[in-house]
């Protein structure tokens, strides 16, 4: 019985289907006995073999077979009475049945993960960014160019144009595509909230950091950190981001561990840096550290080209998240769409075409009237700012360069000093110029 244990064990040590472990016991059990039908295994793991002129052959019924042990029944002339109930033999059995049981379940993770795989590869290769003109056929080259690279990218270009979308063609065609791509809105995130969300916090830091908290910079480890609207950071917290930059290493609020980090640094804005360091309200030494590898996304009336193409694919996309067919586009639409300047880019021709499709039902695009859509006026945006600019310099002039409090410029603006503050920083207006004249006069 010996013997027969272990010639057992050497013929299904490389057995990995049910067929093949089957076979492997017939051939085994019937150098010992005179057997024609091996049966292994139960329910969808069993495997049936017969002896068909002196082949092992796969078979499709057990008739007439001898339970042996658990999982293991046979068919034959003389079945060795020591075969029937043996725990040795039993646990060969139950030992195989496990084995084949794994290995299967391997073979299907095994699956499960190339199908993946290829979903993954050819999810990757499907670009979202539509590039028909020859200005952005040349800034997709031009992504695609530095993506293999760990430089740090700035892309700057007007609101609306699409600069996360080629933030994020360039994380998916760069060795970090497996990786996050963590994204941080620098203009949403309040001054007193910064460094904590771009750092993160130890358990304990402050009032109500209850358990640790993971920032920015951590969570896109290995991978890509998108800081849009770059542009909006206050300078205290400009001198933090230069400071990780420089160390490639962070420290949580409240900690005294410096953890390093790999990360990509991907910074967008929609205003002049320039301009802001000319100012003063943008570090010069934070401007050329973003400033390696610059991406200008050209605004949607420079690439008219692309307002077909786009007007078809997001008329596919927002008809299906609004549950309604997507209609036909007549040329005489098309051409209208790309008679109009768009000042809101990319983002404004969505929310048109996303009222137009609710218009007509589904049925057809209908657009909105005329006094609905902002039409061509290049200048609008630079007197709405020179207007702004004004109201902020009376207001800082009539204060002598205070903000806060009883007759500041927040207060006779009706602003929050935080959003006051913020239109500073856009239009490049220092505070110190206003306070400096108050100084003069005192002296």
């Amino acid at each position: 019985m010996l013997e027969l244990l272990v010639a057992l064990l050497a013929a299904i040590e490389h057995a990995n289907t049910p067929r093949i472990m089957a076979r492997a016991f017939a051939v085994t059990l019937s150098q010992h006995a005179a057997i024609s039908v091996v049966v292994l295994g139960d329910g969808d793991r069993r495997a049936i073999v017969e002896c068909v002129a002196g082949e092992w052959r796969t078979a499709g019924a057990a008739d007439g077979v001898m339970p042996i042990v658990t999982g293991l029944a046979v068919r034959g002339p003389a079945v060795p009475a020591t075969w029937v109930g043996d725990p040795a033999l039993a646990r060969v059995v139950a030992l195989a049945l496990h084995h084949l049981a794994i290995v299967q379940r391997v073979a299907q993770l095994s699956r499960v993960a190339h199908a993946s795989s290829r979903e993954l590869r050819e999810r990757l290769q499907r670009s979202p960014i539509v590039a028909r003109s020859a200005v952005m056929r040349d800034l997709v080259a031009r992504a695609h160019l530095v993506a293999p690279h760990p430089t740090t990218v700035l892309i700057v270009g007007e609101s609306g144009t699409g600069k996360e979308l080629v933030a994020r063609e360039i994380h998916r065609v760069s060795p970090r595509a497996r990786q996050a791509l963590v994204q941080l809105n620098c203009g949403a995130i309040p001054e007193t909230l910064v460094e904590s969300e771009l750092f993160g916090y130890d358990r304990g830091a402050f009032t109500g950091a209850e358990r640790t908290h993971v920032g920015a910079f951590e969570r896109a480890h290995r991978g890509t950190l998108l800081l849009d609207e770059i542009g909006e950071l206050s300078l205290a917290a400009q001198v933090k981001l230069l400071r990780v930059l420089q160390e490639r290493a962070i420290r949580r609020v409240g900690g005294s561990d410096m953890i390093p980090v790999d990360v990509r640094v991907i910074a967008a804005t929609n205003r002049d840096l320039r301009a802001m360091v000319r100012a003063g309200t943008f570090r010069e030494d934070l401007f050329y550290r973003l400033n390696v590898f610059t991406l200008a996304v050209p605004a949607l009336r420079e690439r008219r080209d692309d307002v077909a193409p786009l007007t078809r694919a997001l008329v596919v996309e927002l008809a299906a998240r609004l549950g309604l067919d997507a209609p036909a586009i007549p040329r005489a639409t098309i051409a209208k769409l790309e008679s109009m300047q768009w000042p809101g880019n990319v983002r404004e021709l969505a929310n048109v075409l996303e009222t137009a499709l609710i218009l007509g039902a589904g049925r057809k695009l209908e657009l909105p009237d005329a006094g609905a859509v902002i039409e061509a006026d290049p200048d609008h945006d630079q007197r709405f700012d020179a207007a702004m600019r004004r109201a902020i310099e009376g207001a800082l002039r009539a204060s002598r360069g205070k903000i806060y409090g009883p007759g500041g410029a927040a207060r006779q603006l009706g602003l929050k000093p935080q959003t006051l503050q913020s239109k500073m920083r856009k239009l490049g207006i220092s505070r110190g110029a206003f306070a400096e004249s108050l100084a003069f006069e005192r002296g």
